[in-house]
């Protein structure tokens, strides 16, 4: 991994957040899996560190208690909800907050996982971050006494240590399973119709110590304050800005998928991701995500060691037809139609290592900002590079606010320009560009 990334995506490690808040870019393929004596260690969210916390007590709605017996999982989510506020928007680090939080947020997202399409599934979603996942579910599991759906857990756990490759093979969908770990969903669905787990969690919760009932007319207020509190939240929130930018514009899919759009006739401009399957292309099996782009209609992006390419996308059959020998979850994937545009694996590099070079993620999040507009949820897709005396240009669109915006990036820094007229809204030097870099990095 390349200095930049090493230093801008850590916001995101540190975090260790589901990859699920991390809608559609996906971490799939790349399984770092721990030794065994570090994989019985407790994760670092797992433990609590006492005066280390910023946020010690775990604030829930006074009506969630009272409504325990009733509707128990509604305290389960709201423990869950409390989490991902204090991550997404509070910024505060796993460590920085009760574990408690995080134990019973994966405890249950592996249940529902589980649920949804399987542990296959449940270890395509976790992707990179599924020792962290499975340290806090076992953790909040043993505590609530949810024996059974531990058990599941432990062998799906030996079952990635010990397979590592063909856990990066699964999608929770047809030619994207492995028989071993349905036969651990039939397990997981017979212990958790034994005890539910969610009332078990649910049990747990209310008997924490550590739990703060505030009136339910009170909580936002409450939520408000613990969120403002964090003292390092105004520098994660560049520093996060910068790190969404950096996952589009130094990624190898997305960078593709930007430059084959291009090529369409006449020309896209990637949106994002969605959905994964294991679709025939050319004759081969290969990993496809489906792809919105400014264009009235779905795409198909498909990616491999050397390209990516983006292709119509063929609606299933409404309702499915299952194929003899096919299998009734492949019945309603979509099918790969004309190849619409293609960008080979040199230009794709050659764009990602301009855009390290020239600071390209910083200078979008910057000059966004001197033109008046918050960059957090900027699109970005490449388009194309242009020799000129002075060094290649790498030209990428910019999509904000419902508008669009020519960024041109340079070896002496990057110019914003307005869409529809060229006209210049903001510049920055190569110099204001390793000042913006070394304040988000050092957020991190």
């Amino acid at each position: 991994m390349s200095f930049y990334l090493r230093r801008l995506l850590i916001l995101s490690r540190q975090n260790n957040r589901p990859l699920m808040e991390y809608g559609n870019i996906s971490m799939f393929g790349f399984f770092s899996r721990k030794s065994k004596a570090a994989s019985e260690k407790r994760s670092p969210a797992s433990e609590n560190k006492g005066g280390s916390l910023l946020v010690p007590l775990i604030v829930v709605p006074r009506s969630k208690i009272e409504k325990l017996s009733e509707e128990p999982f509604q305290l389960v989510v709201a423990i869950m909800q409390f989490a991902v506020t204090m991550t997404s928007k509070g910024l505060y680090r796993h460590p920085e907050i009760n574990p408690k939080a995080m134990q019973v947020f994966h405890a249950d997202w592996y249940s529902s996982e589980v649920k949804n399409g399987g542990h296959s599934q449940f270890i395509h979603n976790a992707g990179r971050e599924i020792d962290i996942v499975i340290a806090n579910a076992r953790a909040g599991r043993g505590a609530c006494g949810a024996k059974g759906q531990l058990a599941t857990l432990e062998k799906m756990s030996a079952w990635v240590a010990k397979y590592p490759d063909k856990a990066a093979m699964q999608t929770g969908f047809e030619g994207g399973r492995d028989d071993f770990l349905d036969t651990l969903d039939d397990a997981f669905y017979e212990a958790d119709e034994a005890v539910r787990m969610e009332d078990l969690l649910a049990r747990w919760i209310a008997s924490w110590p550590d739990l703060q009932v505030v009136d339910d007319d009170d909580y936002n207020d409450a939520i408000d304050r613990l969120v403002l509190s964090n003292p390092q939240r105004e520098g994660r929130l560049l520093h996060e800005s910068v790190s969404k930018l950096v996952r589009q514009m130094l990624s190898q899919r997305e960078v593709g998928a930007g430059l084959a759009c291009a090529k369409i006739a006449p020309p896209e401009i990637k949106l994002g991701f969605g959905m994964a399957r294991i679709l025939d292309v050319d004759g081969e099996k290969q990993m496809v995500f489906q792809l919105r782009t400014n264009a009235k209609e779905l795409r198909l992006c498909a990616e491999t060691k050397v390209s990516v390419a983006v292709y119509e996308h063929i609606a299933p059959e409404d309702p499915p037809i299952v194929r003899p020998g096919e299998n009734q979850l492949g019945a309603n994937a979509p099918r790969i139609g004309a190849r619409l545009g293609h960008a080979e694996g040199l230009e794709i590099n050659a764009v990602i290592e301009l855009a390290e070079q020239y600071h390209a993620p910083v200078a979008v999040d910057l000059l966004l900002r001197k033109a008046g507009f918050d960059p957090a949820d900027a699109v970005v897709s490449a388009n194309s590079v242009v020799q000129t005396a002075e060094g290649p240009v790498v030209n990428w669109v910019v999509l904000v606010a419902d508008r669009a915006f020519l960024f041109l990036s340079s070896p002496y820094g990057g110019v914003l320009l307005r869409g529809k007229d060229d006209e210049k809204l903001a510049e920055a030097t190569m110099s204001e560009l390793d000042e913006h870099f070394d304040r988000s990095a050092a957020a991190g």
